[in-house]
């Protein structure tokens, strides 16, 4: 038998034998690389080896070799056995002996290697076959490359990434078009990014698997078992539960298997819990894909898919609901890719067609939960679904009921009384997963019935700060506000605007929606000439909530999410039957005949559909009238031109403002000033109030000059919109 250097006969070993035999017996060109015969140097007894040699080979023969022209075939039996059998394999004409001893040798390590028993590589490769479903040449193509990476085996030559096919096909014994139809982009072991681009064995993400140091099973690297201890009630859910809930339960109970539910929306809307509970709510166990790995690293879009996979091959359909959180990059497919405002900026995405292959294949109902919008994914992907929510910002009513139910859960109804929750839900406009966090920790901390407030105070703020919500509804008109002064031209004055409104909110609910005329305001003028503090003026005397949008906040980089965050605007003030207030809305829907983009048309589009649906009231206020859309005009049932004060306006907003009466020479030079705007009056009072010295009405007079000076040359007064 052999003498053998060191090496522990394990199955790795064996299968580098194995693959490293085919090698030699298909290889048929000129070896140019040492590499090739590193396998005897690290493994076989040079001795042994030279005894071989010189059993297969004649005297002359070797003689003829050992004072051969070339260095390249000029052989030496004292060196290293790599360059001894490149010597050999350099004589073409004697090229079949040589193959007789490499085959001898291999025989001898075969023989030898059959010792090991059944090791983890071994027992982890049959697992990952089993879990994988691979086919036996999808395995032993993995094993290869495996192989590779962990030895010293290596291509007879130094080869170009695109030639690797060509030498796998060499080591397995198979043909060149068998091997290549499993290592293609779509099959399994590039698709789960087992093998990277090059065909390499991606250590990444199965390293720790295969050589043992992981011990948890293949599964659990990709999906966790959803734990019940957070899951909230059914009930919670209010009208979600019961309209879309019992929809999901007849259908996943009717599909067999088989049901793919989309979840999309704002974050922080709950759509994930929602998930939770409604596994629990059927009886069903739910897994959840991993998104990050134990390190903590984020998993790739083709490891996650790994994961789903697996997944729906392990679990029972009957009895399981699979859960993929955060999957916008694997839906969004890569004919969409990144976009601002219609234009494709090439981000990564996973490959379209996979992810159809994936979702017509699935045999579990799976919940994909996903914070884009919709139209973010390809219209291909979006009709695969059998159903879908659209998760929304919360509007008062189901904050009210988020903050009951989470007081009930912790136990808090002592310290917070209906009417603390009521003033708490219009205060802080967050999401549920913020309103828990605080109870949870007001729960942990155990204030006193008198410090409750200010602690739900103390964790709230600054929590609303970090999320960018809105703290509170403080759009309320200056202290003391009225409508005398204004300068509003035109024949409808702003008293009758208001009681035409209240008539309009007055009216009778059940008149047909058709036949009830719509309630669209517009408010229009130069900034500072009381738009806005006319909106706020209404909502308090109607008692109606103002839900304040401006055109800004509706743009998104997805095409179509502009649109859906308009219809979205429109739904909430229904909901909460509030007046809805467009600021800025030349931002928003500027004249389609200036369009530059199919997007910026589809934009009108959408606010022209809504306003004629919307069964409430509408205000839109713009310093720029003329770039408004004409469909958009015709739609408003008054149009209001706000205009810098007269003089009568000019005194009434002084006297009123600084507490003052003017005298007949005081009057002439307040007149004197063009474009001056209530709100000039009050950008003055400020500056004087903080500086605190006595103010005469001429020093009052100047100080509103300097204010309209400024204006003219664009040093103060900024424009907002895109026109000029």
């Amino acid at each position: 038998m052999a003498k053998f250097k060191q090496v522990p006969q394990t199955f790795l070993y064996r299968k580098l034998l194995e693959y490293w035999g085919n090698m030699v017996q298909n290889y048929r060109s000129d070896c140019q690389d040492d590499d090739f015969f590193d396998i005897i140097r690290n493994c076989f007894d040079h001795d042994k080896a030279v005894e071989l040699i010189e059993a297969a080979y004649s005297p002359k023969e070797l003689e003829e070799m050992q004072h051969a022209k070339l260095r390249s075939s000029r052989l030496d039996l004292s060196d290293s056995l790599d360059d001894v059998f490149q010597a050999l394999w350099n004589h073409e004409r004697m090229r079949d002996k040589c193959r007789i001893v490499l085959d001898a040798i291999r025989e001898y390590m075969v023989a030898e290697s059959v010792k090991g028993g059944v090791d983890v590589v071994e027992k982890r490769f049959r697992e990952l076959k089993r879990v994988l479903k691979l086919s036996d040449l999808e395995a032993e193509v993995l094993m290869v490359a495996y192989v590779r990476s962990q030895t010293c085996f290596s291509w007879p030559c130094r080869v170009e990434d695109r030639e690797k096919p060509l030498y796998y096909a060499m080591a397995l014994d198979r043909s060149y078009g068998e091997v290549t139809k499993v290592m293609t982009a779509k099959g399994k072991l590039r698709k789960f990014d087992i093998l990277d681009n090059d065909w390499d064995f991606n250590c990444r993400t199965l390293g720790n698997f295969m050589d043992g140091t992981d011990g948890e099973a293949i599964e659990r690297r990709f999906y966790k078992r959803c734990e019940d201890k957070d899951i909230l009630p059914w009930d919670f859910y209010g009208e979600l539960s019961k309209k879309d809930g019992e929809i999901l339960r007849q259908m996943i109970s009717a599909s067999k298997g088989k049901c793919n539910i989309l979840l999309y929306g704002a974050p922080g809307t709950g759509k994930t819990s929602f998930a939770r509970t409604l596994a629990k709510e059927l009886g069903r166990t739910a897994w959840e894909i991993k998104q990050g790995d134990d390190d903590g690293k984020n998993m790739k879009s083709e490891a996650r898919m790994m994961g789903i996979q697996i997944c729906n091959d392990q679990e029972e359909p009957g009895e399981s609901l699979m859960i993929v959180d955060e999957a916008d990059e694997l839906l969004r497919g890569s004919s969409c890719g990144f976009s601002i405002f219609g234009f494709d900026m090439g981000g990564k995405s996973t490959e379209k067609g996979v992810m159809n292959s994936i979702l017509d294949e699935m045999k579990i109902p799976t919940v994909w939960i996903s914070n884009a919008p919709s139209r973010a994914m390809d219209e291909s992907v979006r009709r695969r679904f059998d159903y879908s929510i659209c998760f929304e910002r919360m509007n008062n009513a189901q904050r009210v009921n988020i903050w009951k139910n989470l007081v009930k859960k912790h136990e808090l109804g002592a310290l917070l009384p209906e009417e603390k929750i009521d003033e708490y839900a219009g205060k802080y406009e967050t999401s549920a997963g913020g309103i828990s966090t605080v109870l949870a920790n007001v729960k942990q901390m155990k204030p006193s019935p008198e410090k409750v407030d200010e602690l739900v105070a103390k964790l709230m703020k600054p929590h609303c700060k970090l999320m960018g919500v809105k703290e509170g509804n403080r759009f309320l008109p200056a202290k003391g506000y009225s409508l005398d002064g204004l300068n509003i031209k035109g024949k409808v004055k702003l008293d009758r605007v208001v009681k035409a409104v209240r008539n309009y909110l007055d009216a009778d609910s059940n008149e047909a929606s058709e036949d009830k005329p719509r309630m669209n305001v517009l408010l229009f003028g130069p900034p500072g000439t009381g738009k806005t503090e006319f909106v706020k003026y209404l909502g308090k005397t109607l008692d109606r909530k103002v839900l304040v949008v401006k055109g800004s906040d509706l743009l998104s980089k997805w095409v179509g999410e502009s649109e859906q965050n308009i219809a979205s605007a429109f739904r909430q003030a229904e909901a909460e039957h509030a007046i809805l207030f467009f600021d800025e809305v030349d931002g928003l829907v500027q004249s389609r005949d200036s369009a530059h983009a199919s997007w910026e048309v589809t934009q009108v589009n959408e606010l022209l559909q809504q306003m004629e649906n919307f069964d409430g009231v509408m205000v839109a206020a713009t310093n720029f009238c003329k770039n408004l859309d004409a469909a958009i005009m015709r739609r408003f049932t008054f149009k209001l031109e706000f205009d810098y004060l007269d003089d009568d306006g000019k005194r009434v907003f002084f006297e009123k403002m600084f507490k003052s009466a003017l005298s007949d020479e005081e009057f002439a030079e307040l007149k004197d000033i063009p474009n001056l705007a209530p709100g000039d009056f009050r950008t003055v009072r400020q500056e004087q109030f903080y500086l605190g010295d006595e103010q005469t009405n001429m020093g009052r007079i100047a100080a509103l000059k300097e204010e309209c000076a400024l204006k003219k040359d664009g040093s103060k007064t900024s424009h907002i919109g895109f026109a000029a």
